[in-house]
């Protein structure tokens, strides 16, 4: 079928223009705007660039319906704004009694964002952290659902947490505050092999296992797809420890490779010898990507910690610098370590600056100062909209939250698909949103099973451990795919050197071709 081009189409029949809703416009503006707000500006920022290929992919679905330009228009806005909101957000308060006998009040979080598109199961993380508000979920669950249609999987987003510091309360007590919040949710229909939850900041293998326990108990079953991350004992997957921070690590390979757009940056060389960074956040993602980079020569100048940060041009040694912090608990008094002016760090010389801490790390007045060339998001939203406006203006490369931090939901949908046979669900209906290189992962570990079991069934009682590389080749077919896709979306859209909205273009355009297909919204 023909197209009709939409540049002949006049304004006053066709609107072409997509328009940025104005709570989220003024988000850009707002240096206080909420998380939500500022999130959504760059969703929306992608449906401006994406509008005219959605219009015509409507038309190529539902070409027998003769729809006009205008209706399709006016259809399109009308579907985008019915998935604008999460689906549902729980806020739950239960008390705990504590150590010492008195009772405490927890308040606990669950959001799901896109769950209708689909009908898909939910899948995102679970954190413990004294500062999450109701805003930091319903952002999380949309950052989640991103990242799930970014990467291919096509399943709808999540996000939980519990508002307590973790470091006031006993492992005893964090046991029985997770069982009390799982408990909550378990009760109100979340929680389950439909609502799947993956570690996040403060959480583990460990806590994933208390998820899965108190589930069991709850639903009187032993079945293991409530939580991904989990212990191996559990039906956990090998090396998911370390898959966020691969992820990042095969995000930043793949543009830090291409010398054509490392050359819009003004950096000549490709690669990642000899160059220098500055890494934000030595947790569980900063800390092993840390060790990635070196290994692959790359040279230490600068971290920064919550508590203190160093800068030294010569180089860090970071595993001196990681058996400080094992042994005093901070990085502060180690070598020439500062704690006052704490982001200053940001504007001194390198060539990547990785961003693995908090939301809104990186902010306007410090993004106008920064010398790195590269900005990788190895964490969720932490540059904020008219930082990423700064940064991209000024030629540096933004690699974005929604493709750099998405290892762990990678390795969570195979551990997942995993469970689903474990228990005997149907994985078929997960699948059938999933890209083509999910599809072949998942078949190839289905033969490898088969051969070590020596059956040729397709569901199995006992999974023996995968293959150990299973983590780090998953991870590299997807993240290459995938980054393929953003950079021809790049080049398509004609974006220049903006790639956030070159991932939430590909994104975008996943979560339409499941809402077309399956006629849903329609």
């Amino acid at each position: 079928m023909h197209l009709r081009n939409l540049s002949s189409v006049p304004k006053s029949i066709a609107r072409i223009d997509y328009d940025i809703p104005e709570r989220y416009r003024n988000a850009f503006f707002l240096a206080n705007a909420a998380f939500f707000d500022s999130t959504n500006w760059f969703l929306h920022r992608a449906y401006e660039a994406v509008f005219p290929i959605l219009k015509n992919s409507y038309r190529e679905h539902f070409q027998s319906l003769h729809v006009n330009d205008s209706n399709i228009h006016e259809k399109l806005e009308n579907i985008v704004e019915s998935i604008d909101q999460c689906n549902s957000i729980l806020d739950v308060r239960f008390p705990v009694k504590r150590e010492n006998g008195k009772l405490e009040v927890i308040r606990g979080f669950r959001a799901h964002y896109c769950e209708a598109i689909g009908n898909t199961p939910c899948l995102g993380g679970f954190r413990i952290h004294s500062s999450i508000t109701r805003d930091h979920i319903k952002a999380l669950a949309l950052l989640s659902a991103m990242k799930n249609f970014c990467i291919g999987t096509g399943l709808s987003g999540a996000m939980g947490g519990i508002k307590v510091n973790p470091k006031e309360y006993s492992e005893c007590e964090l046991k029985e505050i997770v069982s009390l919040y799982v408990t909550e949710l378990y009760k109100k229909g979340y929680c389950n092999h439909t609502d799947v939850v993956h570690p996040d900041v403060n959480t583990s293998a460990k806590e994933m296992s208390w998820v899965q326990e108190t589930f069991s108990k709850c639903s009187g079953q032993s079945l293991n797809a409530a939580s991904t991350g989990k212990p191996l004992e559990c039906g956990g997957v090998e090396n998911y420890d370390i898959a966020a921070a691969l992820g990042a690590f095969k995000a930043l390979e793949t543009f830090i490779n291409n010398g054509e757009i490392m050359l819009k940056t003004g950096c000549i060389k490709t690669g990642l010898k000899n160059k220098r960074f500055i890494i934000q956040g030595l947790g569980k993602v900063g800390r092993p990507l840390g060790v990635m980079l070196i290994e692959n020569g790359a040279i230490c100048v600068g971290v920064k910690e919550e508590d203190a940060y160093l800068y030294d041009a010569k180089g860090i040694d970071l595993y001196e610098l990681y058996k400080y912090k094992d042994d005093h608990g901070t990085i502060e008094n180690f070598g020439i370590s500062k704690t006052e002016f704490p982001d200053s760090i940001f504007t001194e010389e390198c060539d990547i600056l990785v961003l693995a801490a908090r939301q809104k790390s990186l902010v306007c007045y410090i993004a106008r100062d920064v010398k790195a060339r590269v900005i990788l998001e190895a964490s969720d939203g932490p540059v904020t909209p008219t930082s990423h406006k700064i940064l991209t203006t000024k030629s540096k490369l933004v690699i974005p939250d929604i493709y750099a931090s998405s290892g762990a939901a990678v390795i969570s949908y195979f551990e997942y698909l995993r469970n689903l046979q474990q228990i005997g669900l149907p994985t078929d209906n997960v699948l059938r949103f999933s890209t083509n290189i999910h599809q072949q992962i998942f078949q190839s570990m289905n033969q490898a099973q088969l051969k070590v079991n020596g059956s040729s069934q397709t569901q199995y009682n006992v999974f023996l451990p995968l293959d150990h590389n299973f983590c780090t080749n998953s991870i590299e077919c997807v993240y290459s795919s995938v980054g393929q896709e953003i950079i021809k979306n790049l080049e398509q859209f004609k974006l220049g050197i903006d790639v956030r909205t070159a991932a939430y273009t590909v994104a975008i355009q996943n979560m339409f071709k499941i809402i077309f297909q399956q006629k849903i919204l329609i």
